[in-house]
């Protein structure tokens, strides 16, 4: 049991570290401006192209340092993480958790892998059964983390700290951190993070634009609470764009 919530956890600070991602959105497009200013012989659609290629690929380097980001958000993910390190060579599966918001299969390959680590789970004689108002509850023993199968078929992550993550069918991942921050990854190339005092940054990596209608973006839904484990946290509500 052990071993499959590890993954969990280590799904969970993944998540988080998507925050940099969208955090970091601005930054590609004002060094590109820069870029083609010193560059007079660039085309307009040359410019473009670099554009979106550097707005890309700043968001893949992010993207995949999701753990080192994540211990600045989560510290219990964090700890879960670290814990599972050592077990690597005995996890199926956590070297292929998916790291690249960028990737259009992004939010699938993330629900296959809580697919499967749950039922992995599923086979634990040590995994805590229970239920709550969205569906069934596997806890890991020692407390740190549980995770909802529900009855609509999303994966919903608690951890023993409040923060959390929901992975809906059609690819949807949202985490909150225990601040209060959220990240949210969508199938449409939408990324959007908040962090814990309401700003915004919200980025497109399927068309490299960049949006600042925060009032227009909606909180994601708060779950429902999980046996002795605290309250899940609710997400702040956007109130800025984010500076950078």
């Amino acid at each position: 049991m052990k071993k499959t919530m590890a993954v969990l956890s280590l799904s969970l600070a993944a998540t988080f570290g998507l925050a940099a991602c969208s955090s970091n959105a601005k930054a590609p497009a004002e060094s590109q401006s820069a870029s083609a200013s010193a560059s007079a012989s660039a085309s307009a659609s040359a410019s473009s192209n670099a554009s979106a290629t550097a707005t890309t690929s700043a968001a893949t380097s992010a993207s995949t340092s999701a753990s080192a980001s994540a211990s600045a958000h989560a510290n219990s993910s964090s700890s879960s993480a670290k814990a599972s390190e050592s077990q690597k060579g005995g996890l199926s599966g956590a070297s292929s958790m998916p790291t690249d918001a960028t990737d259009s299969s992004y939010g699938p390959k993330v629900y296959e892998h809580y697919k499967e680590t749950v039922e992995e789970a599923k086979k634990d004689h040590s995994t805590k059964r229970t239920t709550n108002t969205e569906g069934n509850v596997y806890a890991d023993p020692d407390g740190s983390i549980a995770v909802v199968e529900a009855k609509n078929g999303s994966y919903i992550s608690i951890e023993n700290d409040g923060s959390w993550v929901r992975v809906t069918p059609e690819g949807e991942v949202i985490a909150v951190t225990e601040k209060g921050g959220w990240a949210a990854v969508k199938p449409n190339g939408e990324i959007i993070n908040v962090d814990e005092n309401g700003a915004a940054s919200i980025m497109n990596v399927k068309t490299s634009e960049i949006s600042d209608d925060y009032q227009s973006l909606e909180v994601p839904k708060t779950p429902a609470p999980v046996g002795d484990f605290p309250a899940p946290k609710t997400p702040v509500k956007p109130t800025s764009m984010a500076v950078n």
